[in-house]
């Protein structure tokens, strides 16, 4: 759907304004379950903080609207669904298909450096997070796990939050001394269940209890290794005993439009 009006991916056209030549624009990646968004209004919270961290204005009237819109015309019930606002303003909502769910990801670490002026903001600039997985899978692993450069602290996913195990708690990288995004899935997994943070260097991960990835379109995926670090048991009972906490929380968290 592009500025309201819902057209066939075959023919869709957009302007090539600055805002996506240059990446210069936001995003927020959704899902839907039987046409119901989980956490519209957080998700839209988050569009317009990200929004304000790059000076970019949004209609959020309009956008609440062209939701309810496109969860109604999506060719799938259950799908993901991407929002991508532009710097000059044109909204274009994708629907998308789920990844499919693992028995236990192999993670490679990535040595990354978060940019300062873009902490906290969901912007279309994500080429580096989109090689840090193409580095993983040509190594064979299914995704990357970004460490930070220099003293190798844990950071995030490319495209989703990362926790780990530690007895009946988990633990996550600080937002602000990591870096990394306010995931919506990761508050409510910590509303779920015991939680701490901690900048760890990944190292530590050797005496971890297992781990996991989160994301709205991910729910909560095991980990089964973090190659040369640490390998975990996915079906461990902390492992599940998480992951059903997590996904009962999103349950909750569906509404209807």
């Amino acid at each position: 759907m592009i500025n309201g009006q819902v057209v066939d991916s075959l023919g869709a056209q957009i302007a090539l304004d600055d805002g996506f030549v240059r990446g210069d624009g936001v995003f927020e990646g959704m899902r839907a379950y039987d046409r119901r968004p989980r956490t519209p209004a957080e998700h839209l919270d988050r569009l317009e903080r990200s929004a304000a961290g790059v000076s970019i204005r949004l209609d959020r009237a309009r956008l609440e609207a062209e939701l309810a819109q496109f969860c109604a015309a999506t060719a799938n019930p259950d799908c993901a669904i991407r929002l991508m606002v532009s710097r000059s303003g044109q909204t274009v909502w994708r629907e998308e298909p789920f990844p499919p769910d693992s028995a236990g990801l192999s993670l490679l670490p990535v040595e990354h450096l978060v940019t300062p002026l873009l902490i906290g903001s969901k912007t279309l600039s994500y080429a580096a997070n989109m090689q840090a997985n193409r580095r993983a899978k040509a190594a064979g692993h299914d995704e990357a796990l970004l460490v930070r450069a220099g003293d190798r602290a844990i950071l995030e996913g490319p495209t989703s939050s990362f926790c780990w195990i530690e007895g009946d708690q988990l633990v996550f990288p600080p937002l602000e001394e990591a870096g990394v995004l306010d995931s919506i899935t990761r508050r409510l997994a910590v509303g779920a269940m015991p939680s701490t943070t901690r900048l760890a260097a990944i190292d530590e991960l050797a005496n971890a209890d297992g781990a996991l990835l989160i994301s709205t379109v991910l729910e909560a995926q095991p980990v089964a290794e973090v190659v040369g670090v640490a390998s975990f048991d996915p079906s461990a009972p902390s492992v599940q005993a998480a992951r059903a906490a997590i996904k009962a929380a999103i349950r909750t968290s569906i509404v209807a439009l």
